[in-house]
């Protein structure tokens, strides 16, 4: 999920106009120190929140183990989390003001899979 950050629009050297839309995910950099806004973010957050914390996707398989949900391509996920949550960064403030359980779950979540993470860093290193 993605959210839209601006659009606007230019024309070529032809005087044909193109619509443009500068779109933003999690990975974009300094999403969380954008001001909260509820019509536009709140939903953006809860999508992303319950993708990280519920059950495994049907994509993932039924029986993937928790632990194993994050790819080697977003095993930084947990601590970027985690560090905006703990700076107080303004996206979540403003969030975790109207849904304060939702804080508590994704700090959980973040150290369970950074504590995973580092495990299984431990037994490959020592194999």
């Amino acid at each position: 999920m993605v959210l839209l950050i601006s659009e606007y629009v230019r024309r070529d050297g032809r005087g044909k106009s193109r619509k443009f839309q500068e779109i933003a995910g999690f990975d974009y950099p300094g999403i969380f120190d954008v001001p909260y806004d509820p019509a536009k973010h709140r939903h953006f957050i809860l999508h992303e929140l319950r993708y990280r914390t519920g059950p495994a996707p049907a994509f993932l398989g039924r029986n993937k183990k928790k632990s194993q949900r994050l790819t080697k391509y977003e095993r930084h996920v947990p601590e970027q989390w985690k560090a905006a949550i703990l700076r107080d960064a303004p996206l979540l403030k403003g969030f975790f003001a109207e849904e304060p359980k939702w804080r508590v779950k994704m700090l959980n979540w973040c150290e369970a899979n950074i504590e995973a993470h580092l495990s299984t860093k431990k037994k490959s290193s020592t194999k």
